[in-house]
């Protein structure tokens, strides 16, 4: 019996956690994409936005 606490002692059984800084990054780089995607979205509606009314003001003038 001696032999087997030996042997386990010598090898424990090891368990990995990750640093929670890393899992918190990891959450955050995610967070950080949806941000960019729904700052690209607004900033395209506000340039099509700003087309139609320059092609309104445009057609406007000609009408006159």
């Amino acid at each position: 019996m001696s032999e087997k606490k030996k042997k386990d002692s010598l090898h424990p059984e090891t368990f990995f956690l990750p640093p929670l800084k890393m899992i918190l990054t990891f959450f955050d780089k995610e967070s950080r994409q949806r941000e960019k995607e729904k700052k690209q979205a607004e900033n395209q509606e506000k340039a099509t936005e700003k087309d139609v009314e320059k092609l309104i003001e445009k057609l406007s003038e000609k009408d006159e």
